[in-house]
This record gives structure tokens, C-alpha cells and sequence, in this order.
């Protein structure tokens, strides 16, 4: 379009970039055909940009790490008031706190049954075997402990609701789950997209917060380690320099402010002197010229001794 950048003159840091994606992850993308799906990104992803930040970034702290955590937590909270909106209406339908906690007991350790199942399918697609069937092992036994759970909670309930669907919400991505779900809903829900979003996007959270911490904490160091410096250095030899440096981070170095001061007296200076100049040369002028009084002096001699010669003929 007509005045557009082109790619070529774009850099990594205009408004229309998207700096999630710089960083590595972007909403968008990540929820696409899911229940959460927001649609597409309307800023720029390029790989080029992408590489260029990453480059750049290491000599330069562009503060985005700061920016796109915000932009996280925004979107992790306001799944979080959907979550606790939907436990508070599940919880309004169970009547018998007994009956509440053993659900909530079952509904735990259905999720770590759906996380081992998942992470046990991943590491057998990876070749890893041995570990695959170490997990499937420890879901075994946590199988055997939700059953007992259930049993119990069945004893609780009336025979004409004991198959009744209990929903609970999952604590990650809100989504529901029922009680009676087995492995395979389980292991599609914990290895599905819109979980493995969610938990995708609370773990570049933690990672944007070490990132941050590492950068405060770096900058401290630097500048105990400057201000040692500085108390190490004699004040007199090197005075000079630590001012210089202090100007230059602080981005305004008062030098130029000087040397345009001292530019502005020597023009004050000529401009008097020249001035002075003046004064003494229309003085002198005006002292090499006769009185007025000593010109009608002179004019009245000679008119005198016009009048004798003329007599005198």
C-alpha cells in the first residue's frame, strides 16, 4: 500500500511487530481451533525480525520481556475469574460437603492420572520406553486409589443419581471434567490444545520472571561494582573521567553547554571591544577638530588684518 514501510526499512521494534512472538510465543497461535481461540494476530510475525531481536538483545535491554508479561497475566487472569466462576456454580449444585470433598479427592487424582497418561504417550513417541512404562506404572496405582475414592462416594448418594454426570473445572484451562471420565478423555484433555496452551503460557510467564530478575540483579552488581570504582580511584586524577562517564550515562554531557557559554563571552568580548574601538576613534575626531569658539577667534584676526592692509594702501 501506498506509504507503507517496506520490509526492508520495518525494524524489529515498530508498533505493528508482535513482540509476544518475538519472544517466542503468541496467544493467538497458540489457541487456534480450541474453544479460547481469539483469532489472528493482526501485528507482524517475521522470522527475520525474530532473529534480528534476538541478536540485539544481547547488547541492548529493550524492556519487552517486561511488556509481553504483562500482556500474560492479563489474559492468565481473566481465564482465572472464569475458572473460579465456574467452580462456584459446580459447587452450588453439590448439597453435602462430604460429598463435595470426596469429588474434589477424585477429581485430583484424575488429573494426575490424564498428566501421566499424556506425558507417558509423548516419551513413548520420543523412543523413551523404559520411562513411558514407569509412568503407566505409577498411574496404575493412582487408578487403584480413585477407585476406593469412588466407591465411597457412591456410598454417599442416592442409587437413582449415582450415575449422574459430576463436573468439575480444570484448574489450568477451566475446561469441564466428569467424574466418571476414563484415561483416554483424561490423557485427550491433558495433551489437548487448549491445555497445553494454557500451560504453555504460564511457563514462559516463569520464564519472562527469571529473565527480569536476572536483569535487575545484574544491573545491581554493575553499579556496586562502579560506585567501588569509583571510591578505589583518587579523586583528583581521575576526576575528570568519572565526570565525563557520569555525562555520558547519564545522556547529557554539560561539556557542550560549556563550550558553547565560553563561544558566547568571547562574542560578547569582541562585540565590546569593537564598541570601545569606536568610542575612542569618534573622541579622537572630535579632539583633533578646532572650537567653535577658537574658529570665530581666528576668522575675526583675519578680518582685521584685511581692513589694516587695505587702509594702509
Amino acid at each position: 500500500m501506498p506509504g507503507d514501510k517496506s520490509d526492508r526499512e520495518k525494524h524489529f521494534s515498530d508498533k505493528d511487530v508482535c513482540r509476544p512472538y518475538l519472544l517466542g510465543i503468541c496467544i493467538n497461535d497458540l489457541f487456534i481451533n480450541t474453544r479460547a481461540e481469539i483469532g489472528d494476530c493482526t501485528k507482524v510475525h517475521s522470522v527475520t525480525f525474530k532473529e534480528a531481536y534476538a541478536k540485539a538483545s544481547q547488547k541492548r535491554d529493550y524492556h519487552f520481556e517486561e511488556e509481553v508479561l504483562e500482556y500474560l497475566r492479563s489474559f492468565v487472569k481473566d481465564n482465572e475469574r472464569k475458572i473460579e466462576g465456574n467452580k462456584k456454580r459446580l459447587e452450588l449444585a453439590d448439597e453435602n460437603p462430604e460429598m463435595q470433598t470426596k469429588s474434589q479427592e477424585i477429581h485430583e487424582l484424575a488429573v494426575q492420572i490424564g498428566e501421566k497418561v499424556a506425558k507417558a504417550e509423548a516419551l513413548g513417541a520420543e523412543g523413551k520406553v523404559d520411562e513411558s512404562l514407569a509412568l503407566m506404572t505409577e498411574v496404575e496405582t493412582i487408578k487403584e486409589k480413585k477407585k476406593v475414592l469412588e466407591d465411597e462416594y457412591h456410598a454417599l448418594i442416592p442409587r437413582h443419581a449415582v450415575q449422574q454426570q459430576k463436573l468439575r473445572a480444570c484448574e489450568v484451562c477451566g475446561a469441564f471434567l466428569s467424574m466418571y471420565d476414563n484415561d483416554r478423555r483424561l490423557a485427550d484433555h491433558f495433551g489437548g490444545k487448549l491445555h497445553i496452551g494454557f500451560v504453555t503460557i504460564r511457563d514462559k510467564m516463569k520464564q519472562l520472571e527469571d529473565a527480569i530478575q536476572q536483569k535487575q540483579e545484574k544491573r545491581l552488581r554493575e553499579r556496586d561494582e562502579y560506585q567501588k570504582e569509583r571510591e578505589k580511584k583518587p579523586a583528583g586524577r581521575y576526576q575528570g573521567r568519572d565526570e565525563r562517564k557520569d555525562r555520558e550515562r547519564d545522556g547529557y554531557d554539560h561539556s557542550d553547554y560549556r563550550g558553547h557559554s565560553r563561544e558566547q563571552d568571547r562574542r560578547r568580548s569582541r562585540s565590546r571591544s569593537r564598541e570601545r574601538s569606536r568610542e575612542k576613534s569618534k573622541y579622537s575626531e572630535r579632539d583633533s577638530r578646532p572650537s567653535r569658539d577658537s574658529r570665530r577667534r581666528s576668522d575675526s584676526r583675519e578680518r582685521r588684518r584685511s581692513r589694516s592692509r587695505s587702509g594702509s594702501r
